[in-house]
Order: structure tokens, then sequence, then C-alpha cells
């Protein structure tokens, strides 16, 4: 039988999704504090690109599922299933951390009161809601429409959440070239994490 060059490669998929990860505890580790936050800000650095990360994946998905009522291509929508559900998962723990960075800069796990915090338990409940009816109903037009809606409610939701105490783009607006350089090294490790997840839940789900 002819060997399939493919096979090695999607095996090596779990060490680099550790790797990515291991590496991006690593930036952390290594990026500079801030004078008002100290150390911080580095969770500040990991809550921006997990929720900027998460909102590449939702628009992307909500493309794919736009494209899939042009294509109708069933690997199409594999792959649209598996970035659905990776972002998902970095969703959840983009939650957990929000949590975790308010209650060590603000004193409260959930800040009730932040238009942000509001936005966010909006985008879970949406998101929660369109994955279990498309792993309970199994439809790819449900599937693609689903998907399609997220991307479109998601950038809505988020665009339009207003501020209290939350800042607008603290590092954007920093005039740190070490805390861009860094928080850019850090986004950039964790959207390529999102994709070794996206390729390993691929994997893990397409038939043989």
């Amino acid at each position: 039988m002819p060997s399939n060059p493919a096979r090695p490669l999607r095996a090596y998929l779990p060490a680099a999704l550790i790797g990515l990860l291991i590496l991006d505890g690593l930036l952390l580790w290594l990026s500079p504090a801030e004078q008002t936050l100290g150390q911080v800000v580095k969770l500040v650095y990991l809550h921006g690109a997990l929720i900027s990360t998460c909102m590449i994946g939702f628009i992307v998905a909500g493309i794919l599922g736009l494209i899939w009522f042009i294509v109708r291509k069933t690997v199409l929508l594999r792959w649209l299933m598996a970035l659905q559900r990776a972002t998902a998962v970095t969703w959840v723990i983009y939650l957990l951390s929000s949590m975790w960075v308010t209650y060590m800069a603000w004193g409260v796990a959930i800040a009730w009161g932040e238009p942000r915090v509001a936005a966010t338990i909006r985008v879970t409940l949406t998101v929660a809601v369109i994955l279990i009816v498309t792993e309970i109903v199994k439809m790819p037009l449900l599937t693609a429409a689903g998907n399609a809606l997220l991307g479109i409610v998601v950038m809505v939701i988020i665009e339009s959440a207003g501020v209290i105490r939350h800042p607008i783009d603290p590092i954007g607006a920093s005039n740190s070239a070490s805390i861009q350089w860094f928080y850019a090294g850090i986004m950039l490790t964790t959207i390529a994490a999102l994709g070794a997840l996206i390729a390993l839940i691929h994997r893990r789900t397409r038939p043989d």
C-alpha cells in the first residue's frame, strides 16, 4: 500500500499543541511588568490574546459557514465543526482567565456592572446554545447557518460593548516597545495553538 505522507505530520499535533502552550507560558513569564498593575499585567496579556483569538475563530467560522452555502462540501463542514469546537474550548479558557484577571485587578471575580462582562456573558450563552443545538441536531444546513450567525452576533456584541472601569486598549495604548513585542508574540502563539487544536479535533473526528 502507498504510504500517506500526511499521517506522520498528524501524529505530531499533540506535541505541537503542548509545545505552543509551553511557549505561550514562557513568553508570559518573560514579559515585562507594568507600573500600575505590576506582574498582574501578564494576565492582561493572556486575557487580550485569548479574546482576540476567539474573535478570529468565531468570525472565520462564520465566513466558512457562509462559504458552505455556496460550495456545499463535506470537507469544509468538517473543518468548520472543528473550528467551532476548538474556539468554544478557547472561549471557556478565556472566560475562566477573565475571572482570574478581574479578581487580581479589581478584587472581584465577576464585575457585574461592567458592560464588557455583560457582553462576555451574552456571547457565552450564544455560543452554548448554538454549539448544543448543532451537536444534537447534526444537520449541515443548521451547522453552517448557526456558525454564520454566531460570527455576526459575537462581533456585534463585543464591538458594541461600552466600558466603565475596563480600559479600552491598555496594551495598544502603551508606549513600551517591549510590551508591544511580547504581546504580539503571545498573540501569535495563542493563535497558532488554536490552529493546532483545530487540526487535532479535525483529525480525531474525521472518518477513516
